[in-house]
């Protein structure tokens, strides 16, 4: 960044020469404005931790203008499709590690996991990213997943083509590992919407029938699709149309020992000795079958409960503090799992539009791509990164995803390499 700033002023900021500049500086000023509204009027967080995540903003965004100047013509992508082909291979690796050969996991799941402890993976935990989580991961290969598989497809070397796919179906067998359920939906909408925008519809078909596979051969994320619709769930497991029935389990008693107590010998008067009879204790045994099934409607109830009872409310409480400039970015505990309801409690209509005017800038530019009526390479590059881009805005209904290092770094520079192709200039 230094490097990059030093550049910058040597050449007298030809950064400015690029128009969508002044949409991230409209950003910028809005969440400086919200982070003294923080500071000087709510006193949100200490001042440090709100200046950090002020500046974690910035370190984020930063990389969008690094890449963008370092991209000078269409060849200038190689490098970083084959940067990115390699950096998925390493993440495959550590993933499939965790799970089968017990390489430690650093979480920040909750505050005790995100103090450092290597953890290793068991049956009831799904692979994550190191210092985030499963979400992280998800939401990284959902993005990734589009973009090599779309041009896998556009690629004409056979062997580079069987490579790439063989790259591609170890990714999505890890997305489905991760068993999250926005993120994979949000694939498959992203990579529909890509495949028909790049007119390759016979595609469509070996795509929709591996991602149903996927949902019915992982038990994982099978569970947790059917124990979000409880009907479906219960239609599944039983096949009738009447209401589940109210399990009675049937109690085991185990009667807890005690000893006896000890004789007490006294100098003073006579102290009558209480004798303790044992209390016999109801312990409920569940078989392994019985038991997956409940653990994970417990859990998908508790996810959807924690964010429509406490972090979306928590949100909307905050936003109406201060409509305009909210109250500081970071003041809503560590997480809200919707970030656009995040960034109106955080930073307020200003931050709110002036940030989903990036987006849709990039969108409004890629529409009249979709129905050229010859698509060339570039072109049809764009339109594979629009798909990532709505992949990405898709996952922010659930997923901090914009807050998130893991995926706030592959989006900025995701963004860096769609602004240039729509620049292009020969």
């Amino acid at each position: 960044v230094i490097i990059y700033l030093v550049y910058q002023i040597k050449h007298r900021f030809p950064v400015f020469k690029n128009k969508i500049t002044l949409l991230f500086v409209a950003y910028f000023i809005a969440i400086f404005l919200s982070f003294l509204n923080a500071v000087l009027i709510f006193q949100t967080d200490p001042t440090n931790i709100l200046l950090l995540n002020l500046l974690r903003r910035f370190e984020y965004i930063s990389l969008f203008f690094i890449v963008l100047s370092t991209i000078k013509s269409v060849s200038d992508l190689k490098f970083v499709y084959i940067a990115t082909l390699l950096t998925s291979i390493a993440v495959a690796i550590y993933g499939y590690g965790q799970k089968y050969f017990q390489f430690p996991v650093v979480s920040t799941m909750n505050e005790e996991f995100s103090k450092g402890q290597l953890l290793q993976m068991d049956v009831w935990t799904r692979i994550s990213s190191t210092f985030a989580g499963h979400y992280d991961l998800a939401a990284y290969l959902s993005v990734i997943l589009i973009i090599i598989g779309a041009v896998t497809l556009l690629q004409k070397n056979f062997f580079v083509k069987l490579i790439q796919l063989l790259i591609w179906l170890i990714l999505f067998d890890l997305l489905t590992l991760t068993a999250s359920r926005v993120s994979i939906f949000a694939y498959f909408g992203g990579f529909i919407f890509v495949l028909l925008v790049i007119r390759k519809y016979l595609w469509i078909i070996p795509v929709t029938l591996l991602f149903l596979f996927s949902l019915f051969n992982s038990k994982d994320l099978n569970q947790r699709l059917l124990a979000t619709i409880p009907a479906l769930r219960y239609q599944f497991f039983t096949n009738q149309s009447s209401s589940p029935p109210t399990l009675v389990p049937t109690p085991t008693i185990a009667v807890i020992p005690t000893k006896s107590p000890p004789s007490i010998t006294h100098t003073g008067p006579i102290v009558p000795v209480i004798s303790l009879t044992p209390t016999p204790t109801i312990i409920r045994h569940p078989s392994t079958d019985e038991y997956l099934p409940i653990d994970t409607d417990v859990g998908v109830a508790r996810s959807g409960e924690i964010r429509f009872n406490a972090e979306w409310p928590r949100a909307i409480t905050a936003w109406q503090k201060s409509l305009l400039l909210g109250t500081g970015l970071g003041s809503i505990t560590l997480a809200t799992d919707n970030d656009y309801l995040r960034l109106l409690g955080e930073s307020g209509l200003l931050g709110f539009i002036t940030f989903l005017l990036i987006p849709l800038y990039f969108i409004i530019k890629s529409i009249p791509l979709i129905f050229s009526k010859k698509q060339s390479p570039r072109q049809l590059l764009v339109l594979i990164f629009l798909g990532g881009l709505l992949t990405t805005l898709a996952n922010g209904l659930l997923i901090d995803i914009f807050e998130s290092s893991k995926t706030a770094y592959l989006f900025w520079i995701m963004m860096a390499v769609y602004y240039r192709l729509l620049n292009y200039e020969k």
